[in-house]
């Protein structure tokens, strides 16, 4: 009868299973479960045959930063340590990107990340986006289209910067922001896309 157990610990989850020849392999998430690919993996790890057969499966799976694997054969012992990836947002709900920018299989997440929608060629334009606007407000979405251009939405503002971004166009968020937090409003709407200056909206979106 196969046995399996999970202990749970700060920041480390442990998953002990015995298989591959009556070993008993502890898999290590330093994150924690975050994809329904953590639990298919520990499946195969559990199904698997050799050594081997176990890097190999470990090697395929593109959300994995890096691991270590410790292999003690007189205690019949496997030690799988692996750290995940960290998605920073969702692009078109097919892939996650990584603060660097490194892309991984989309799936569902225990997270809460930004879903980016829109044609887009330039990803360091969205990197750039959510380190401005995510100082003030928790961004759910960032849309792009060709018409409209740039569009943030939180959950108390939408913020739209237009087609092109530009250092001018941050600036004035950025001194629309001081203004903000001086009278101490939250807008619906911020409209950065006039060249002379920025409207703010306080009905609804």
């Amino acid at each position: 009868m196969h046995h399996y157990k999970k202990i749970f610990l700060p920041l480390i989850l442990f998953f002990s299973i015995f298989s591959y020849a009556q070993y008993e392999i502890k898999v290590n998430f330093e994150s924690g479960l975050e994809f329904k690919s953590q639990s298919d993996l520990i499946n195969k790890i559990y199904n698997s045959g050799s050594r081997n057969e176990i890097e190999k499966l470990i090697k395929e799976e593109d959300w994995i930063e890096e691991y270590t694997l410790i292999f003690r054969p007189f205690q019949k012992k496997i030690i799988i340590n692996i750290r995940n990836k960290k998605p920073l947002f969702v692009l078109n709900e097919k892939h996650f990107y990584d603060i660097n920018l490194n892309k991984f299989k989309y799936e569902t997440s225990s997270k809460d990340l930004i879903f980016v929608y829109g044609p887009i060629n330039n990803l360091e334009d969205i990197i750039t986006i959510i380190n401005i606007v995510s100082t003030r407000f928790d961004i759910k979405k960032i849309n792009y289209n060709h018409v409209s251009g740039w569009e943030v939405v939180s959950r108390e503002t939408t913020i739209r910067f237009g087609k092109n971004l530009s250092d001018i166009k941050f600036k004035n968020f950025k001194d629309t922001l001081n203004y903000l937090l001086e009278i101490g409003r939250i807008p619906s709407i911020i409209d950065i896309r006039y060249k002379d200056g920025v409207a703010i909206n306080y009905g609804s979106k």
